[in-house]
């Protein structure tokens, strides 16, 4: 065609390695949130619909919680948890503390992602500066084998400074090769020397890049080890009791839904 735009659809379209391949021949690499079956739903609903077309480029579509429901179901588990409640900026401030600390965190907000990634409102995060967090996720949270990776978010400002992506990578579906660094990143850095990068902007995801800019203030980097809210074999955590009854069985340290931070008592 003699284009230099590329479009990518399909379950073959969540291989991030040939994605990232596709820069020898395009200028530009779009994948959409969704590109496998289950995005067929979407695109059925935009082929078909009737009026001005309006920006879908969000993947947040699923249900969302009331602080109300949070509440009613910390009290459900109250002889097992303990639970506060934060101001956005508090909030942030105090989960990046946590985080530098080597803590693992359970964070959800606001709507469920769509699609097969986890992208900062259901997601399991830890500091991916820590040499053994890689092991600990796998072993003993995860349950998988070890020798599989986990992504780095990083604001999208900042991503070239520390990965070779050519264009932003919202949806975390591209594998790019992580640049020498002054302070490797262990965690988040495959042993090829890749990672499969999610970017993050405040249209996408406010919350979520707010605490990563948090983080950078404290550690110099806005970069988190990012994977989905679930253990093996199970789908991701999309409710609020779904996610005290994992937090309660797992080695998470710490669970965030909306602005409540649950500990174990």
């Amino acid at each position: 065609t003699g284009s230099k735009n590329l479009v990518l659809g399909g379950g073959c379209a969540y291989n991030g390695v040939a994605n990232t391949r596709a820069y020898k021949y395009f200028d530009k690499v779009y994948i959409p949130y969704a590109p496998s079956d289950a995005g067929s739903a979407i695109g059925a609903c935009l082929a078909s619909y009737k009026g001005s077309r309006k920006d879908n480029s969000s993947p947040f579509l699923g249900p969302k919680f009331a602080d109300y429901e949070i509440d009613n179901t910390a009290h459900k588990y109250r002889d097992k948890i303990e639970v506060l409640y934060f101001t956005d900026k508090k909030l942030t401030k105090t989960v990046a503390e946590l985080l530098r600390s080597g803590n693992v965190i359970a964070w959800c907000q606001d709507r469920m992602e769509f699609g097969a990634r986890a992208l900062g409102n259901r997601s399991i995060l830890a500091s991916p500066y820590f040499m053994g967090m890689k092991d600990k996720l796998n072993k003993v949270i995860k349950k998988r084998e070890g020798f599989r990776p986990f992504a780095p978010s990083v604001l999208e400002e900042d991503a070239q400074k520390y990965f070779d992506n050519i264009e932003p990578i919202p949806y975390m579906n591209q594998v790019v090769q992580v640049k020498k660094l002054k302070r490797p990143m262990p965690a988040v850095t495959h042993v090829d020397n890749s990672a499969r990068v999610q970017t993050v902007n405040k249209k996408f995801n406010l919350k979520y890049y707010n605490l990563l800019t948090e983080f950078k203030a404290l550690e110099g980097a806005g970069v988190l080890l990012n994977t989905s809210f679930n253990m093996k074999g199970e789908t991701i955590t999309c409710d609020p009791d779904t996610a005290v009854r994992r937090f309660l069985t797992s080695e998470i340290d710490y669970l965030v839904f909306n602005n409540f931070l649950i500990k174990k008592k």
